[in-house]
C-alpha cells in the first residue's frame, strides 16, 4: 500500500505545483483535496441506492468511479500514524 499512497501524493503534489501552490501549502491542500475526493465520490454511488433497474454498464461504471475516488481520497486525506512503543 507504501508504493499506491506515493504515487497518489505524488501524482497530487505534482498537479498543486502545476496550479501554482506554493511549497509551504503542498501538504495541507493535499490533504483537503483528499477530502474533497472522498466527498466527491458520494453523487456516483448514490444514484445506484435510488434505481433499482439501472444497466449493467451503467453500473460498472459507477462502482469504478466511486471506488477510484474513495481509495485516492482516503490515501491524500489520511495519515498512516504509528502507535508509539512503550
Amino acid at each position: 500500500m507504501g508504493r499506491i499512497k506515493q504515487s497518489a501524493e505524488k501524482l497530487a503534489t505534482g498537479l498543486l505545483r502545476r496550479a501554482g501552490v506554493p511549497e509551504a501549502q503542498l501538504y495541507s491542500r493535499m490533504r483537503r483535496t483528499g477530502q474533497g475526493l472522498f466527498l466527491l465520490s458520494i453523487p456516483f454511488i448514490i444514484p445506484l441506492i435510488i434505481l433499482d433497474h439501472a444497466s449493467l454498464g451503467v453500473t460498472i461504471l459507477l462502482q469504478t468511479v466511486y471506488g477510484v475516488l474513495v481509495c485516492l481520497g482516503v490515501l491524500l486525506a489520511f495519515d498512516e500514524q504509528e502507535k508509539p512503543r512503550r
